[in-house]
């Protein structure tokens, strides 16, 4: 069923106004305008007008407010070093050196060290070159076109997933090689020695003996558990996967089933946090898995990642 945050910003603004000033009457002005035309505003604002009439008239206002610059948060400061990179790839060292001053100050060194030798030196001789404020304002509203924006209030309030919004990059990795090690040793538990074999061979010596443990250690999983783990495995064609990809992508795939489809919006968030390849890796899982994933197993996962997290966390420094 399509959702409301599933149109284009332009349809969902004109869904909320014409909600807000015409109320019940609203789908009459649907045929009038391109973004009202189609099954999908339709079916969105049949359903908005469902809502809790004590209710709703708030709930669409805070909406359209959402829509606007104040109620967005752009992902291009937060966004892993290697977007911006890619995403300035070819500017002047002028516009670098100002993105490096607005840049927060744990991000610039991440930045630096991708950048070339020779425009890391360019970039310090421009860094006392101070641009205009409108000057400074049309190069900053370039850079943002290149990168999505998302609801301040996910931003600020990401629910059920704020344990993981709050990672670093590197933290939010080693979550995923353990969902990814844990998904393994689930599937593998009572699998026969060849296949555990088979495996094993695929991966890295760490990832290797890390999962031979965990075998050995065994658990009590139950056959539905271990037979959607395996099915999870199995549709990854883990023989084409490079040996130091395979536990990552397992765990991206195991990430990606903990989303339904009220917490689309939080997929930028997520992807912009990891390297480009690896983000590209997981947008494609959770493209995939999100249209598909069962809100009950989906809720059990989240919890899961909970719990992997918390084994994890001494880890951190």
């Amino acid at each position: 069923m399509t959702e409301l945050q599933d149109l284009s910003e332009r349809q969902q603004a004109f869904l909320l106004i014409a909600a807000l000033r015409e109320g019940d009457q609203a789908p009459a002005l649907l045929d009038y305008v391109d973004e009202g035309r189609g099954d999908a505003p339709r079916a969105v604002l049949d359903a908005m007008l469902k809502q809790n009439k004590k209710t709703r008239q708030d709930d669409w206002a805070r909406a359209l407010v959402a829509l606007g610059p104040e109620g967005k948060v752009n992902l291009w400061s937060q966004a892993d070093a290697g977007w911006i990179v890619d995403s300035l790839r070819g500017e002047a060292p002028l516009v670098w050196a100002q993105v490096f001053r607005e840049l927060p100050r744990a991000k610039v060194g991440r930045v630096l060290a991708d950048l070339p030798k020779e425009m890391r030196k360019l970039v310090k001789a421009m860094s006392n070159h101070v641009p205009v404020d409108r000057v400074w304002a049309l190069l900053k509203r370039r850079l943002e076109s290149r990168f999505p924006s998302v609801p301040r209030e996910i931003w600020e309030r990401p629910g059920e997933f704020e344990a993981f919004h709050r990672l670093s990059t590197d933290q939010f990795l080693q979550l995923m090689r353990e969902l990814g090690l844990s998904e393994m040793a689930v599937a593998f538990s009572k699998v026969d020695r060849t296949a555990t074999r088979a495996i094993l061979h695929r991966l890295g010596v760490e990832d290797a003996k890390e999962l031979r443990r965990r075998i050995k250690q065994g658990g009590n999983y139950s056959l539905e558990t271990m037979r959607e783990a395996q099915m999870n495995i199995l549709s990854l064609e883990v023989e084409k996967l490079k040996t130091e990809e395979l536990t990552l992508e397992i765990g991206f795939s195991v990430f990606s089933r903990a989303f339904g489809p009220e917490h689309r919006g939080l997929m930028p968030i997520f992807v912009y946090k990891l390297p480009p390849k690896h983000g590209y890796v997981l947008k494609r899982y959770l493209d995939l898995n999100i249209p598909r994933n069962h809100p009950e197993k989906a809720q059990r996962l989240r919890e899961r990642i909970i719990g992997a997290l918390e084994r994890i966390r001494p880890q951190f420094s």
